[in-house]
């Protein structure tokens, strides 16, 4: 065989090798192992807080216990939680883009969402849901 005609093999070679793996890739979400992953965390915050506000007088936003966030990818809800004492959440996704979406425990359900956007490093956000208070 001649040089030439070896070398051609070898490119031919490497192309079906350079083809096997994107293959490979095509049919594994990821095929390194575990799918990369991100943390989305933040506050659910309820306002109005005060019935009357009054020049000079801050009323600021008061965190929700209990709140549901759920994380949606288009229509279908991937992972739930629901916010500690202090209104805080935290939420591990796959990368990719989500809807998240907190709802006001108690008797007045209002909710607040957000668009995110998981690529493997953490996002954080605040949502602030009504109170109902006017």
């Amino acid at each position: 065989m001649s040089a030439r005609l070896a070398g051609v093999w070898r490119v031919q070679a490497g192309l079906l090798a350079v083809a096997g793996v994107l293959l490979l890739c095509a049919c594994a979400a990821w095929p390194w192992g575990d799918s990369p992953s991100g943390v989305v965390s933040g506050n659910v915050l309820s306002a109005p807080s005060c019935p009357v506000e009054r020049v000079g007088y801050v009323c600021p936003p008061r965190p929700v216990s209990g709140a549901t966030v759920v994380a949606y990818d288009g229509d279908t809800a991937q992972v739930s939680t629901r916010t500690d004492s202090g209104g805080f959440f935290r939420l591990t996704l796959p990368v990719g883009r989500y809807v998240i979406k907190a709802t006001n425990a108690g008797g007045y359900a209002s909710t607040a969402s957000q668009d995110v956007v998981v690529s493997g490093g953490p996002v954080r956000i605040t949502l602030i849901v009504d109170s109902g208070i006017r």
